[in-house]
């Protein structure tokens, strides 16, 4: 059954007493079809039979349970080196969406492998996509098989048996990079920690592996005042929107007190329907706050639909900017006047293409609502969950006061969701935090524009454990194709991230093995026996 989750949220100061049930909301980049990529013409579609618990065996079965796990592979740059040695593997470990947004999405793999010899392959993340071990929405038959070390060890697995099994056993001496942005960035140091042996060196672009309560100095109010950075004049924004934007979400939230305040609101944010209560009117605020959360997330120099609702209306350049010229009015214009310049600042998103008349806060861009898979990993692993948990002060931020962390309102709505309840202490007792002194060959990269660095590998830990800082960056921006308008900061990011693979690859060539040890698998990867397409549409 496809139903809203609902969650009871504490309120700002002012109404601390009563408690009120929201929506879970998230950033959701779309899907769409980049014709650089897929002009390329070797993109082929294919399934891996995985299977579907690595780590417990069913007694008393002929088989164990598996699914179809899709992925992506382009063989046209993977070449043959010295001694017939063949090139590297570029893999991207997928995030909680269709693999295909990734696919379109990493330039720096596709303008890198040619150079480097570089087999290609994007692996999409089990319950997302079309890798569906249940059928479609298999979150909602039996959600128990999402979490992370499944789906580090689906990859590892898949990865393994395309090595053993590629025609002649060429692959076996090729070195696997892993690359991955916000969560896949996540996924890719996670597996270079977990799985050494089967990946050669990772790239985390603006992986927040630090966003865990249970990683000492963890504090999420820290998300917001990078976001608030963001519309900052050091950030290259109107000096005053810092503050009218504050100033508005206080006129708002007193308007939401009573009846004619809604009314008023209702109007002046020209909504579809009026707010009838308290709960509404939270709602509307933080519709409007994850606004903002998108517009610093996706603060690009160029325009870009990757996080906007519309592909064929991408978000301005440099869209905190953009928004806050919305907010250039006097600090003693009337309360209206703000709120109105509020709503117009959020419109860059929610009113992308132009011509919304009335706005449905159910609808509403990508910030409307969340629910599904990427809940459940929230509920279980508390992976990143910005809004509405993530709370605000309105001191060190320009929104409103939120109140405390709460994580029995979060155990709450986990249990009426999914019966289940979080581990606060698991992720950093499972991968470290930011502990990663053991480690090896992980590059961190993190924008100074991106709020999600704010839990991320911050300075170097060692040679082989470097982090990159980009202050013109935006999230995984250094992921993304190059392009004339990017800052020199993503450049120099870029030639540095790619100088450290070819050092683990040559590193790799160093140290190899003669004997490629493993069992031989019974499913051909990269030659007959999957199913593929020779072409697919995003």
């Amino acid at each position: 059954m496809f139903r809203q989750l609902i969650i009871a949220v504490a309120l700002s100061a002012m109404f601390t007493a009563d408690a009120i049930a929201l929506a879970p909301r998230r950033i959701r980049p779309k899907l769409h079809r980049n014709d650089a990529v897929w002009s390329q013409g070797c993109l082929i579609e294919k399934y891996y039979k995985q299977r579907l618990d690595h780590f417990h065996f069913q007694r008393d079965v002929p088989e164990q349970p598996s699914f179809q796990q899709r992925y992506f592979v382009c063989e046209k740059y993977w070449s043959n080196g010295p001694g017939g040695v063949r090139g590297p593997i570029f893999f991207y470990a997928g995030n909680e969406a269709n693999v295909e947004l990734y696919v379109n999405a990493t330039g720096l793999i596709w303008e890198n492998a040619q150079a480097f010899g570089a087999l290609i392959i994007f692996v999409e993340h089990r319950y997302y996509g079309k890798t569906q071990p249940f059928g479609p929405d298999s979150w909602q038959v039996d959600p128990s098989y999402l979490t992370v070390e499944q789906a580090l060890a689906d990859y590892a697995t898949l990865l393994w048996h395309l090595k053993a099994d590629s025609p002649g056993g060429g692959a076996a001496d090729s070195p696997v990079i892993a690359f991955g942005g916000s969560y896949g960035g996540m996924l890719s140091a996670w597996m270079r920690v977990k799985y050494p042996h089967v990946i050669a060196g990772a790239v985390a672009a603006s992986a927040p592996v630090a966003a865990f309560p249970g990683v000492p100095g963890w504090r999420p109010q820290r998300f917001w005042e990078i976001v608030t950075y963001d519309a900052t004049a050091a950030a290259g924004s109107a000096p005053e929107c810092v503050t009218n934007v504050r100033l508005a979400f206080g006129y708002l939230r007193q308007l939401s007190r009573f009846a004619a305040g809604r009314a008023s609101l209702s109007a002046l944010l020209r909504l579809c329907s009026p707010l009838e209560d308290e709960a509404q009117a939270l709602a509307a605020a933080y519709w409007l706050q994850g606004a903002f959360d998108a517009f610093a997330m996706g603060n690009y120099p160029f325009s870009s639909s990757y996080i906007s609702d519309n592909p064929d209306h991408p978000l301005p350049a440099w869209p905190m900017r953009a928004a806050c010229t919305h907010m250039v009015v006097g600090r003693a214009t009337k309360p209206s006047n703000l709120i109105e310049a509020l709503r117009d600042a959020a419109g860059v998103l929610y009113n992308v293409t132009g011509d919304v008349q009335c706005y449905d806060l159910e609808t509403s861009g990508p910030a409307a609502g969340n629910q599904g898979p990427w809940d459940y990993q929230w509920c279980t692993e508390l992976m990143g969950q910005e809004l509405p948990y993530y709370p605000t002060t309105g001191v060190t931020d320009m929104f409103w006061d939120q109140g405390p962390f709460n994580l029995s309102v979060i155990e709450a709505h986990c249990r009426e969701a999914w019966g289940v309840t979080p581990r606060p202490d698991w992720s950093a007792i499972a991968y470290g935090g930011l502990d990663y002194r053991y480690a090896s060959n992980i590059v961190f990269s993190n924008g100074g524009y991106d709020p999600w660095s704010a839990f991320g590998v911050l300075s170097n830990v060692s040679d082989s454990v470097v982090a990159i800082s980009i202050p013109e960056g935006a999230h995984h921006l250094d992921l993304m194709y190059s392009t004339p308008s990017d800052p020199p900061s993503v450049v120099a990011a870029r030639q540095q991230e790619m100088a450290l693979v070819r050092s683990w690859i040559a590193q790799h060539r160093a140290t190899r093995h003669s004997s490629r040890g493993g069992e031989s698998a019974s499913s051909d990867v990269l030659s007959s026996g999957s199913t593929s397409t020779g072409s697919s549409s995003s």
